[in-house]
């Protein structure tokens, strides 16, 4: 039986779009009362109105200053047993190290910390043992990203990383503040563009882009995180958005009090853009994300990715030039365009990839597409994840390196930013 507690974000409604036969119909709600539920519950019960395949959710909610307190007196009395969590992101780890000693499962949204004291706690809750805590990494089901990562396993393909000046690993991604969904602009709550809530440049987006590269350099092997990850380097820097975009993307008339010593001349700073360097047991990797204001017309979210081997380079682009479509391209270092193609072509025919493709792409390098099997679209991700999540819960089986990943994760973050704060 799931508990949605404080949701303030839509991806805490993603886990319900769809129902499973594990899951009670009950779901319990314990929250503040204000927009962020308001917008929430507006949410969850479109898909029990929606024409198509409705869910049959019956929802209970309590709204209250002491929901958390009510939620953990749940959770004790065996009412509910998994928890979700996905909104403010300054009190998440709090509520999340709460419901947990409570008994429940975690399945949260990104970020679960945003500082080092947020990370102190969340490794003092998983070394606490209990169920998994589990943050929602839609990224692994990515195609693109899958299929990277198959080609970068394939010494043949791949080789070894490759020695040089440049990182080995670059991901890097720009979102907008303002942008629409589903047709619509998204409303974001005026305590988005606080980084103390939300969390900066360096421990928000960048949770997915580390994510990957643990992914792709440990699949499911544990991490020991003083021997394995070396911070190099890191920083922060600011998008301005004037008040005008503000109330625009939050329906808010003003800037809120508490971020007056953000705000000059009518513009606030928010520092919500990072980059950092690590290494990970030698292999060095550089994250960045960034924020810009909003996105050109007929523009979207983009991203680069390269993975620097010693027979080919690997890459994802996703921006103007692919037409904002993400795009899995190998540059060939010891052989022909043509020779590498028939390497591929033997990788993906081993993995039984049988309508995956590779043609020679208009620069010249490799163009890969992934089989039709790598389902594609974000709201389609969250529900793989839940399920997964489910059926570990069912088994009892999770990865060896489920709980050192996400402590390694968390404290990698929180370490860049303090580099970055005192620079």
């Amino acid at each position: 039986t799931l508990v949605i507690v404080n949701p303030g974000h839509f991806h805490a409604g993603l886990i319900l779009r769809r129902r499973h036969a594990d899951l009670s119909r009950d779901v319990y709600i314990f929250s503040e009362a204000g927009p962020d539920l308001d917008n929430y519950l507006k949410l969850v019960n479109s898909f029990n109105e929606r024409a198509d395949e409705p869910t049959d959710w019956i929802y209970h909610v309590y709204t209250g200053d002491d929901f958390l307190e009510k939620a953990v007196a749940a959770a004790e009395a065996g009412t509910v047993d998994i928890a979700v969590f996905a909104g403010r992101n300054d009190k998440k780890v709090y509520y999340l190290d709460a419901m947990h000693k409570a008994g429940c499962a975690i399945l949260t949204d990104k970020p679960v910390s945003i500082d080092s004291d947020g990370a102190a706690v969340l490794e003092k809750t998983v070394a606490r043992g209990g169920k998994p805590i589990v943050d929602i990494m839609t990224g692994r089901q990515e195609p693109s990203a899958r299929m990277l990562r198959d080609l970068l396993l394939c010494k043949e393909v791949f080789g070894e990383f490759r020695q040089g000046d440049e990182p080995m690993i670059e991901n890097g991604t720009v979102h907008h503040l303002y942008k629409t969904v589903n047709g619509a602009p998204l409303v974001r709550p005026a305590w988005y563009f606080d980084v103390n809530k939300q969390g900066s440049g360096l421990c928000d987006v960048a949770t997915h882009l580390i994510d990957n590269a643990q992914w792709m350099l440990f699949a499911d092997e544990a991490i020991d995180y003083e021997k394995d990850v070396k911070l190099l380097d890191a920083t922060l820097s600011s998008t301005a958005v004037p008040a005008d975009k503000f109330e625009l993307i939050t329906k808010t008339p003003a800037f809120p009090a508490d971020l007056a010593d953000r705000v000059k001349d009518n513009v606030l700073d928010v520092a919500c853009n990072g980059q950092l360097d690590v290494a990970y047991k030698g292999v060095t990797v550089r994250i960045k994300t960034q924020w810009n204001l909003e996105a050109p017309a007929g523009g979207g979210d983009m991203h680069q990715q390269v993975a620097r081997g010693t027979v080919a380079d690997l890459f994802v682009e996703q921006g103007p030039a692919t037409e904002f479509k993400a795009l899995v391209l190998v540059k060939p270092h010891t052989m022909t365009a043509e020779a590498m193609k028939a390497v591929i072509e033997k990788r993906l025919a081993e993995l039984n990839y049988t309508d995956a493709a590779v043609e020679v792409y208009k620069d010249g390098r490799l163009l890969v597409t992934p089989p039709s099997l790598m389902v594609d679209g974000h709201e389609y991700h969250f529900a793989i994840v839940r399920d997964e999540f489910l059926n570990m819960l069912a088994t009892g089986k999770e990865p060896a390196g489920l709980r050192t990943q996400l402590v390694a994760k968390y404290k990698l973050m929180a370490s860049a930013r303090d580099m970055a704060l005192q620079k």
